[in-house]
């Protein structure tokens, strides 16, 4: 199980964030955690030496596992024949560029860009699992249960 948020942080789990299937919930809430983790480092670290290494670190797990999970989401969206996959995956395209381009240049941005990509960050959860994935959900749905039935 997945560690819950705290009181302090930047992303808060939020229930309208499920999708009912417990895999895509679970790797959601992990993202909003190492989301917040990257906040976290962002805020309390600055001015010291580790600070862009650690901000780095944190960055570049967090593109790392959502490319993971978009790469699971993507499978299932092409198994349960989704009529939305290719915005779908666009959408995930666009994300994956924009972490890529922050993370490699991390050192020359300032601490107010990489808070302004934070709240990039905070945006596009909130928007994207809350209500883009919703979308694929149905159909997803569907496939497993016939599959299940089977």
């Amino acid at each position: 199980m997945i560690q819950s948020t705290e009181k302090t942080d930047f992303i808060k789990w939020n229930p309208s964030y499920k999708t009912g299937i417990p895999v895509i919930d679970e790797q959601h809430e992990h993202l909003v955690n190492l989301c917040n983790d990257f906040y976290k480092n962002l805020l309390t670290n600055k001015g010291t030496d580790e600070y862009k290494k650690l901000v780095k670190e944190t960055l570049d797990t967090c593109v790392k596992y959502a490319a993971t999970h978009f790469q699971e989401e993507e499978k299932l969206m092409i198994a349960s024949n989704f009529s939305g996959y290719n915005e779908h995956k666009h959408s995930h395209d666009v994300f994956k560029e924009k972490c890529q381009d922050t993370c490699f240049n991390i050192d020359d941005i300032s601490v107010a860009e990489a808070i302004k990509f934070a709240k990039f960050l905070y945006e596009w959860i909130h928007n994207h699992i809350a209500h883009e994935d919703k979308l694929y959900i149905p159909t997803l749905k569907k496939f497993l249960q016939e599959r299940a039935s089977k």
